[in-house]
């Protein structure tokens, strides 16, 4: 297990400063919901693409109503929405539902309150017309329910319960419609309460798991505690955060599975305030003049990062917004979603990968929505040369089997006479995945067809879908980038091929 650190950006001494900016692509409705915590809460995501298919096909889960769950689903990377009332419990009620996706399916894990009003948790693949599967049921309340799925399609479950007498943390494994692992209380802490869980994936098939303690019998009560599974073995407990009499809440996983180091977020008061805190990763703290609350981030092969939180700063409920690309030198855009989305409320924001949702609005019904911010590929290094840089195209995309790619709209220096043979010809084009990890360099001389200006060469390769050591990659989106040579531009432009299976 690697050691963890926090990468501060440093405390801002100043108060915080939003620059306006636009958002990278466009909102859409996924739906109403006549409750403004529509997609609470941040331990648990309300948002997944399905892997084979990139980020075209989306699911998104919310509270329709106080007893209701919706489930959602698009098939054009968020433009339409279709949306349908969810059955996830055999209560006839639903709360605080999670989700995650294996494959092409998704899964829905929520809390039902039987008759008593005491909840009980569910597991539920929308897309299944089998009766909800009963995880877990106690003689306490169980709730806020977090999910997430490892490579292997297990299942893994945690949320808050009362049984004890105080709140503690519960776990479990699934696999769907079969088997139930022994629940585990992972807390097991006689006087402190241990609430509002999270869980994720990381350093390969790690699942790790986050909450926030109170412990009303030492002297600094507060702190955030943490724990791991590997190799079937938990883990101590180790504390994040405090132990402190700052208090710290709401804590929240990244949700990008599989990265090598722990990334979360939480409420940290020690400005006397409560702000957003972002550990690991891309980390670092952003103090506002107001309350932040419900911070969430995603961040994807510590190339992109991107970070939301609640906010009243200006004297009303927003959302701040903050992305990360490390070839702009970091933390390149700031924003707020009432400049961008409207004058209204904003609540609850909730993120994986680059997909974000939220509610948003002043009154019931209230807006469900959602933005695609979309991955930006890098800057131009020398404007000298802004004129030369080529354009790239890919046909078939998406493609199967193999895809082939142009680079056109440059120009050459060389002579026609040397063109095909000088190493000063030479370029390559470079494949990336969405972790920014190098694929597969193909490299390119540029060619000349018939009655072509030399000046203007015209470059076609293929791409037979497979990495450096000629093993097919996996279904999903890759990046091309040109690498140039003393006459030609590098090229970082945001085209983007699709391997479908």
């Amino acid at each position: 297990m690697k050691g963890f650190c926090v990468f501060c950006l440093g405390v801002m001494l100043l108060l915080f400063s939003v620059v306006s900016c636009p958002a990278q692509g466009d909102a859409s409705m996924i739906g109403i919901s006549h409750v403004d915590y529509a997609t609470a809460y941040s331990n648990g995501r309300k948002i997944a693409s399905m892997g084979f298919l990139g980020e075209d096909t989306l699911y998104a889960v919310y509270s329709y109503n106080s007893d209701t769950c919706y489930f959602a689903y698009s098939y054009d990377r968020g433009s339409t929405w279709q949306a349908q009332p969810l059955f996830a419990t055999v209560y006839g009620n639903a709360h605080c539902p999670s989700i995650d996706v294996y494959g092409s399916l998704p899964y829905v894990v929520s809390q039902g309150n039987d008759t008593s009003g005491f909840g009980d948790i569910f597991l539920k693949c929308p897309l299944d017309w089998c009766i909800p599967q009963l995880i877990c049921r106690t003689s306490g309340h169980s709730t806020l329910p977090s999910i997430a799925i490892d490579d292997s399609g297990q299942m893994h479950i945690v949320w808050q319960d009362d049984t004890p007498g105080d709140c503690e943390i519960y776990y479990c494994c699934a696999y769907y419609d079969t088997a139930v692992s022994e629940v585990l209380n992972l807390s097991n802490h006689s006087h402190a309460a241990d609430m509002y869980p999270s869980v994720s994936i990381f350093n390969g098939d790690e699942v790790h798991v986050i909450w926030e303690r109170y412990d009303s019998l030492i002297y600094c009560p507060y702190s955030i505690v943490h724990r791991y599974l590997d190799n079937g073995i938990w883990s101590d407990e180790e504390c994040l955060a405090g132990c402190s009499g700052i208090p710290f809440h709401h804590p929240s996983l990244d949700y990008s599975h599989g990265e090598d180091v722990l990334s979360a977020a939480w409420e940290d008061s020690s400005l006397g305030k409560s702000d957003a805190f972002f550990y690991g990763g891309n980390g670092g703290g952003w103090p506002t003049q107001g309350d932040s609350r419900y911070p969430v981030v995603s961040t994807v092969g510590g190339t992109w990062s991107y970070v939301y939180w609640e906010d009243n700063s200006d004297g009303y409920e927003d959302i701040y917004a903050h992305n990360y690309y490390f070839m702009q030198g970091g933390w390149y855009r700031s924003y707020k979603f009432r400049d961008v989305f409207g004058d209204e409320n904003m609540h609850y924001p909730s993120v994986a990968n680059c997909n974000v949702v939220w509610t948003q609005g002043d009154s019931a019904p209230y807006s469900v929505m959602y933005l695609y911010e979309g991955y930006p590929i890098g800057v131009e290094e020398n404007q000298s040369y802004k004129s030369n840089m080529p354009k790239i195209k890919a046909c078939p995309n998406p493609f199967s089997t193999t895809t082939a790619i142009t680079l056109s709209g440059y120009q050459a220096t060389m002579s026609n006479s040397s063109i095909a043979r000088s190493p000063d010809s030479q370029i390559a084009l470079n494949i990336y995945d969405l972790s920014g990890r190098l694929i597969r360099t193909l490299p390119i001389t540029p060619c000349l067809p018939a009655g072509r200006d030399y000046r203007s060469p015209i470059t076609e390769v293929t791409w037979d879908g497979r990495d450096m050591r000629g093993k097919e990659v996996q279904s999903g989106v890759y990046f091309l980038r040109v690498k140039g040579n003393k006459s030609v531009q590098d090229a970082y432009r945001p085209v983007k091929v699709v391997k479908l299976r």
